[in-house]
């Protein structure tokens, strides 16, 4: 098998093989949660459903509404760029291989400066987790795995973003088809339940009047 070879096929065949695994493995934990039991409200309601829904959802974007962002609003800078960055990842993974045509130059770099502080909030997570004793006592080895792949993932999606070479192309391919793998059994799953949690407890706070700015 020649490199090209090999290239186009971690570049193409490999990642839809591990986007239909990562896909398959949510599947069955969506059915999987969908069928444990949960307790509905059972008082009369106080407010709508979908105003709590909503005011879930818009709560990352106003710091100001929750403690731990309000006080240290520094922490609330940085979970942005973290997580700007990491999506800007995630969406060049299709568009490098399936729609080359958008990857301009200028967008490619547009991309690497926004993948950049994702990296380096990487590293201080990285370095806070193994300094604060109190962070080292409750990490886990998936805490510390999950830190590490994802830098790999910036890293290597910096890298071919600005050089673009083949090296850098089959490095950042076998990442995030290792990443791709590897993340329905780790925390980084949390970014597909962000979504249910939120809409549930939204709606359920706002259903007994206790939603900011639902009328009791």
């Amino acid at each position: 098998m020649t490199f090209d070879t090999a290239l186009h096929f971690v570049e193409y065949e490999l990642q839809i093989v591990a986007l239909t695994w990562m896909a398959v493995l949510y599947t069955v934990k969506a059915v999987q949660l969908s069928r444990l039991p949960m307790p509905w409200e059972q008082g009369p309601p106080r407010g709508g459903r979908a105003a709590g829904t909503l005011r879930g959802y818009a709560g990352i974007f106003m710091p100001w509404t929750r403690e731990s962002s309000r006080l240290h609003l520094w922490r609330w800078f940085e979970f942005g760029a973290y997580h700007v960055g990491a999506l800007v990842a995630i969406v060049i993974t299709f568009t490098l291989p399936f729609a080359p045509g958008v990857m301009t130059r200028g967008v490619s770099i547009a991309c690497a400066v926004l993948i950049t502080p994702a990296l380096l909030v990487g590293f201080v997570r990285i370095y806070r987790r193994l300094a604060r004793p109190e962070l080292r006592f409750i990490s886990s080895l998936d805490d510390h795995v999950s830190l590490v792949s994802l830098q790999s993932f910036f890293f290597t999606a910096v890298m071919v973003l600005l050089f673009d070479t083949p090296g850098w192309r089959m490095t950042y391919f076998l990442v995030v088809a290792a990443f791709l793998f590897y993340v329905p059994f780790s925390k980084i799953s949390h970014y597909v339940y962000y979504f249910f949690a939120h809409a549930l407890t939204g709606s359920r706070y706002s259903w007994r009047g206790v939603s900011p700015g639902v009328r009791r």
